[in-house]
C-alpha cells in the first residue's frame, strides 16, 4: 500500500510537473504574441507618419506636428541626397550623418518600406556613439529609417528615434523581473531591448537560430552554460524586421510546484503513518488541486492576452461571445464590462461596412489566426468612429480556438490629422490657394490635354515689386495681409478653369489652359489677362489701417515655348518673369529664345569655372607699383583665366559669376596663398626682398566668420613676411558692417597686414569709416585719373583725395594712369605712389622679377618728371 501510494503520488506530482510547463510554454507564447502585436501597431503608426512626412515637401517646416502623431518616438528628420539630417525635430541632430548600411532590410538604394538600425545609447542622433549599447548604459534609441517616393521620382528619406523606454515599460509592465525576460531582436540576431539583465546569456544563442529556421514562432528549452535551464518562446515579425523572445526561468517557474510537492509529500507520509483511513482525505486533496490547475490555466491565458493598456481590448469564447473587456474598451464604445459580458461584436458594427468585408475577415482568421485593419465602428452613444481593429486568435493546447482576443484603437484624431496633413499638402495654409505640388499635377494635366486637343494655353509667374521692404517696415503680419488680398484679386481676374496658385514668398503662378487653338489669338488673351492682373494688382491696398501701393512683375510663357513639357514651361515663364524686372518691374514679358540663350551661356560659364578652381586653369599677372622716383616697390596681384577654348579671359568676365555662385571663395583663398607663397620667395632674393605684393579681397571673403583664422593660417604655413602683404578691400564691402569689418581686421592689422582701400571715390567715401577702420592706403579709382585732363570735376576729385589721404596720414596710391600728362598732374597736386599703362601692362611673373632685377643694376628707369 505504501508502495502504490508513493508511486500514485509521484505520478500525480510529475503529471503536475509537466502540466506547469506546458501552461508556462503556453504563457510565454502568448507573451510573445501580444508582445509582437503590441509592436505591431506601434511601427505601423511609425511607418505612416514616416511616409506623410516623406512625401510632404513642407515637412520639415511642421516635424513637430508629425512627432505629436507617434508618442514613442523621440525625433522626426529628413535627411539629404548625402544621407545628412537637414531638418529635425530636434536641431541638434542637424548635420548627423547617416550610414544606410547599419539599417534592415539593408539596401543601398531607396526603398519605401520601415528599416530599423542597431540599438545606439543616448536619447537621440545627436548623441550617435560608434559603439553598441554597454551593460550600464541608461538611455538609447533605435533609428527607424524610410524612403518616400516623390512625384518627380526623386526619393525623400525619412528618419526617427524610436524610444525604448516605452517598450521597456510595457514589457515590465507585463512580465515582471522575477517572472523572466522579454528581448526585442533584429533579423540579423543583434539585440536591441531586453526587459532585464537576468538571465544574462545571449539571447540569440545556437538553439534559437535553429529554431527560426525551422519556423517563425514558436517554443523551446534551453539550457544555459552554468547549467541553468530556460523556457523560451519566440515570434518572428511578419511585417517588419524584428523577433519577439520571451524566456522564463524554469526552476523559478517550477517555484510554485515544487512547494506544492514538498507539502504534499510531506503530507501524504504523515497521513500514512499516522492513518491509513485518511486517504481518502489525500485523494479530495489533490483533486482540488487539480480543479485549481484547471481555472489557473484559463485565467492565464485570458489575462496573457488581455492585459489592462491603452488599447481597448475585449475578449471572446469560440462562439464570438464577450468574456472580457478593459477599461480603455469602456472609455472608446461607451458600453460598460456588464453592457458587454455575454453579447457579441456585432453590438458595435456600424452598417458601413458590406457583408463581404466581414466574411474575409472571418476566412483570414480561420486560415490566419490573426486579421488586423480598419474598421468602423458605433459607439453606445451612437457616433460612427474610425478604429484600427486587431484580432488574434488564442488555441487550446489541441490546437482548437477556445478564444479571440481584440484590440482596438480609436484613429479619430490621426484621420483627422491625416486630413488636415493632405490639405497642407496640396494647398498653402496662408491663401487657401493651390501649393506648387498642386499647381504641377494641374500644370501636368493642361500640357498633356493641349498635346493631344491642339489648345495653346499659358503659365504666368507673378512676383510682388518690393515686397521685402513692406516686410521689413511694416513688419510680416503686414505682408501676409497683402499676399492674402492678392490671391483674392488674382482669383477675381481669372476664369473658373483657371488655376491661381502661390509658389511661396510673394510668388503666384497662373494657369490658363485652354485659352485658343490659334497661337497668335492665345497669346494676345494671355497678354490681356496679364494686364488686367498687373492693373488690379496696381490699386490701393488697405492694410489694417495703411495705405500701401504695390506694382507686379509678371512673366508668361505660352504651352508652345515648352513644347508641352511643364518643367521646361515654369523655367521659361520663370525667365520671363526676371525679363520683367530687369526692364524696370511692374511690366508683363513674354518668354523669348534669346532669354534662354543667355541663361544656357551663363550655366555653361558657370560649370566652366567650376572645373577651372580644380584643374589648374587659373592665372595670376602682376602690374607694378612705382614711386616717385620711378622705383618699383610693390604689384597688385591680378587674377586671369585660361580657358580652354575661349583663351585668357580678364576678371571682368569672371568674376561677377564666381560671386553670384559662391566660387569667389576657393578662388580667392587660393589667390592669397599664391601670393603669400611668392611674399616667402621674394625674401629670400635680395633683389625682391622689400617687394610689397596687393591682393583684392572679395566682400563674400571679408564677410565668411573664419576670414581673420583663415588668413593667419595661410601667413603661418608659407611663412610670408606679414609686412609685405596689402589686402585691397572696397568701399562697398567695408560700410554694411563697419565693426564686424574694423574686428576681422585689426587682428591681422597687429601682426603687420597692410590694409588698402581700392576705387576710393566711387562708393560712400565716408569719413567715418575712414578715421575707424586699420586702413594704410588709398587707391584713387582710375575713372577719375582717367580724365582728370578734361572733366574739372574729376580733376577736383582727385585734388581733395590727394587732400585727404595727406591730412589722415595715409598713403595714396593712383590708378590707372596712362599719360604723362596725368602724371604731371598727380605730381603737381603731390601724389607720390603710381600704377598704370604708363609704366607696365600686368606682367607675368618672371617678367615682373626681370624688371625689378634691372630696374636694382640700371636704377631710374623710369623717367617720372613732366
Amino acid at each position: 500500500m505504501l508502495l502504490a501510494a508513493a508511486i500514485a503520488t509521484g505520478s500525480v506530482l510529475w503529471r503536475l510537473h509537466n502540466d506547469t510547463l506546458e501552461r508556462q510554454f503556453a504563457l510565454a507564447g502568448l507573451t510573445a504574441r501580444a508582445m509582437e502585436d503590441q509592436l505591431t501597431q506601434s511601427l505601423t503608426v511609425v511607418e505612416r507618419t514616416l511616409t506623410l512626412a516623406g512625401s510632404d515637401p513642407q515637412a520639415h517646416q511642421r516635424l513637430s506636428f508629425y512627432l505629436q502623431q507617434a508618442p514613442y518616438l523621440r525625433s522626426i528628420a529628413l535627411a539629404d541626397a548625402t544621407d545628412h539630417i537637414r531638418h529635425s525635430s530636434n536641431a541638434a541632430n542637424l548635420g548627423i550623418a547617416l550610414d544606410r548600411r547599419m539599417f534592415m532590410p539593408q539596401s543601398t538604394a531607396p526603398v519605401a518600406v520601415l528599416r530599423s538600425g542597431p540599438l545606439f545609447a543616448g536619447r537621440d542622433f545627436a548623441d550617435l556613439r560608434a559603439t553598441a549599447r554597454q551593460p550600464d548604459d541608461t538611455l538609447s534609441f533605435i533609428p527607424l529609417l524610410l524612403d518616400a517616393a516623390q512625384p518627380d521620382g526623386s526619393w525623400r528619406t525619412a528618419v526617427a528615434a524610436l524610444n525604448t523606454d516605452y517598450f521597456l515599460n510595457f514589457y515590465n509592465s507585463h512580465l515582471a523581473a522575477e517572472q523572466g525576460q522579454v528581448a526585442l531582436l533584429r533579423y540579423d540576431g543583434s539585440l536591441l531591448i531586453r526587459s532585464n539583465r537576468q538571465p544574462a546569456a545571449t539571447v540569440y544563442s545556437p538553439a534559437l537560430r535553429i529554431q527560426l529556421a525551422q519556423s517563425e514562432a514558436g517554443s523551446f528549452t534551453e539550457r544555459l552554460a552554468d547549467g541553468r535551464q530556460l523556457i523560451s518562446a519566440y515570434r518572428a515579425s511578419r511585417v517588419y524586421p524584428f523577433i519577439i523572445v520571451v524566456r522564463l526561468d524554469r526552476q523559478q517557474v517550477l517555484a510554485n510546484w515544487r512547494h506544492e510537492a514538498r507539502f504534499a509529500v510531506a503530507l501524504v507520509s504523515s497521513i500514512l503513518l499516522l492513518l491509513i483511513g485518511m486517504a481518502s482525505v489525500y485523494y479530495l486533496r489533490f483533486e482540488k488541486l487539480e480543479a485549481r490547475r484547471q481555472r489557473d490555466e484559463e485565467q492565464l491565458r485570458i489575462a496573457a492576452a488581455a492585459f489592462e493598456s491603452q488599447e481597448g481590448i475585449f475578449v471572446t469564447d469560440a462562439n464570438n461571445n464577450i468574456l472580457r473587456v478593459n477599461r480603455a474598451f469602456t472609455t472608446i464604445t461607451g458600453y460598460s464590462e456588464a453592457e458587454a459580458v455575454g453579447q457579441t461584436p456585432h453590438l458595435l458594427s456600424s452598417g458601413k461596412h458590406p457583408q463581404a468585408f466581414y466574411n474575409e475577415m472571418w476566412r483570414q482568421l480561420q486560415s490566419c489566426r490573426f486579421w488586423s485593419g480598419e474598421i468602423w465602428n458605433r459607439r453606445k452613444s451612437g457616433d460612427i468612429y474610425p478604429e484600427w481593429l486587431t484580432i488574434t486568435a488564442v488555441s487550446d493546447a489541441q490546437d482548437h480556438i477556445s478564444h479571440y482576443v481584440a484590440t482596438l484603437t480609436d484613429i479619430t484624431q490621426r484621420k483627422r490629422a491625416e486630413e488636415e496633413i493632405r490639405n497642407l499638402a496640396y494647398y498653402d495654409p496662408l491663401t487657401r490657394l493651390p501649393n506648387r505640388r498642386l499647381l504641377l499635377e494641374r500644370l501636368q494635366q493642361a500640357v498633356g490635354s493641349a498635346g493631344r486637343r491642339g489648345n495653346e494655353g499659358a503659365l504666368l509667374f507673378i512676383d510682388l515689386d518690393n515686397f521685402k521692404t513692406l516686410n521689413d517696415t511694416l513688419g510680416h503680419d503686414m505682408g501676409d495681409l497683402l499676399l492674402q488680398d492678392v490671391a483674392q484679386r488674382l482669383n477675381h481676374c481669372v476664369r473658373e478653369d483657371d488655376t491661381v496658385a502661390r509658389l511661396g514668398g510673394d510668388e503666384f503662378v497662373v494657369l490658363l489652359p485652354n485659352l485658343s487653338k490659334n497661337c497668335d489669338e492665345a497669346a494676345k488673351l494671355a497678354l490681356r489677362l496679364g494686364e488686367r492682373i498687373r492693373l488690379a494688382l496696381n490699386a490701393p491696398y488697405d492694410l489694417a489701417g495703411h495705405d500701401y501701393h504695390s506694382t507686379p512683375s509678371i512673366g508668361i510663357a505660352m504651352f508652345a515655348d515648352g513644347q508641352h513639357n511643364g518643367d521646361e514651361l515654369m523655367k521659361r515663364a520663370d525667365l520671363a518673369l526676371y525679363s520683367a524686372k530687369a526692364a524696370g518691374r511692374n511690366a508683363v514679358h513674354f518668354f523669348e529664345p534669346q532669354m534662354q540663350k543667355t541663361l544656357s551661356e551663363r550655366a555653361s560659364l558657370e560649370a566652366a569655372l567650376r572645373q577651372a578652381v580644380a584643374g589648374g586653369q587659373l592665372r595670376l599677372m602682376y602690374q607694378p607699383q612705382v614711386d616717385q622716383a620711378g622705383n618699383i616697390h610693390g604689384a597688385e596681384v591680378l587674377l586671369r583665366w585660361l580657358h580652354p577654348s575661349l583663351g585668357l579671359l580678364s576678371p571682368d568676365r569672371f568674376i561677377a559669376l564666381a560671386e553670384e555662385t559662391g566660387l569667389i571663395i576657393p578662388i580667392g583663398q587660393w589667390v592669397l596663398e599664391q601670393a603669400c607663397f611668392q611674399l616667402q620667395l621674394f625674401s629670400q632674393q635680395p633683389a625682391m626682398a622689400d617687394l610689397s605684393l596687393s591682393v583684392n579681397i572679395s566682400i563674400k571673403q571679408l564677410r565668411h566668420p573664419d576670414f581673420t583664422s583663415q588668413v593667419q593660417t595661410i601667413l603661418a604655413a608659407t611663412s610670408a613676411p606679414p609686412q609685405r602683404l596689402i589686402m585691397e578691400l572696397t568701399e562697398s564691402g567695408l560700410v554694411d558692417d563697419i565693426e564686424a569689418s574694423r574686428s576681422k581686421m585689426a587682428p591681422l592689422r597687429q601682426s603687420g597686414v597692410r590694409f588698402a582701400l581700392d576705387d576710393f571715390g566711387t562708393g560712400y567715401s565716408s569719413l567715418a569709416y575712414l578715421k575707424k577702420l586699420p586702413l594704410d592706403q588709398l587707391k584713387v579709382d582710375q575713372s577719375f585719373v582717367r580724365n582728370v585732363m578734361h572733366d574739372q570735376h574729376d580733376a577736383a576729385i582727385v585734388r581733395t583725395v590727394i587732400v585727404l589721404a595727406r591730412a589722415l596720414n595715409l598713403n595714396l596710391l593712383a590708378e590707372g594712369v596712362e599719360t604723362a600728362e596725368q602724371l604731371a598732374f598727380l605730381q603737381q597736386q603731390g601724389c607720390r605712389n603710381y600704377q598704370g599703362y604708363l609704366f607696365a601692362q600686368p606682367l607675368p611673373l618672371p617678367d615682373l622679377i626681370a624688371m625689378r632685377q634691372n630696374q636694382v643694376h640700371t636704377p631710374n628707369r623710369f623717367t617720372l618728371s613732366a
